[in-house]
């Protein structure tokens, strides 16, 4: 299965189905700051079908409930947490995600919010489990030094998986 892991297109929604037209991946996971409704990205997606987790980022400010604030599921033997990162205020530390992602029993954590692609495995401080955090970086407005990004995310029927971060 693959998936193509994005955030903070900021209205860059042209970018965002670019990507998914290139990689045709089995799911599209938007990490927030879409500023654009959900419907019209749907719109736009090579299949009606394909499944679509949209997260809503501190930009969303119209989204009208269509975007959710988090999401967590089970997907090929991985639990995920999708998380736009303000409510957790990555930008000063990683430690409240990984409570959240402890709390809700995931090993993989999805943020973006920070602009700045991240991958790291993590150990939830007090338990020592091993939670991967994944950052895509920004689609569209990139920061620190860093270049337009996103991850394409392959996992096999075992678990295994395998993350790649692209350049649009």
């Amino acid at each position: 299965m693959k998936l193509v892991i994005v955030s903070d297109s900021h209205g860059s929604t042209d970018s965002v189905l670019k990507v998914v037209r290139h990689e045709k991946p089995d799911m599209l996971i938007h990490l927030g700051d879409l500023e654009d409704s959900r419907a019209t990205v749907e719109a736009g997606l090579p299949s009606p079908l394909m499944p679509c987790v949209f997260i809503k980022g501190n930009c969303d400010y119209s989204s009208q409930g269509d975007l959710s604030g988090m999401s967590v599921f089970s997907l090929k033997g991985h639990r995920f947490l999708c998380t736009h990162g303000h409510l957790q205020h990555v930008n000063y530390g990683l430690d409240n995600l990984l409570y959240t992602a402890e709390e809700n029993k995931c090993d993989i954590a999805l943020y973006g919010h920070t602009h700045a692609p991240f991958d790291e495995f993590l150990e939830v401080p007090f338990t020592g489990r091993k939670i991967h955090v994944l950052n895509p970086g920004s689609i569209a407005r990139p920061r620190g030094g860093s270049q337009k990004s996103y991850i394409v995310m392959t996992i096999k029927d075992d678990g295994a998986y395998e993350v790649l971060f692209k350049n649009p």
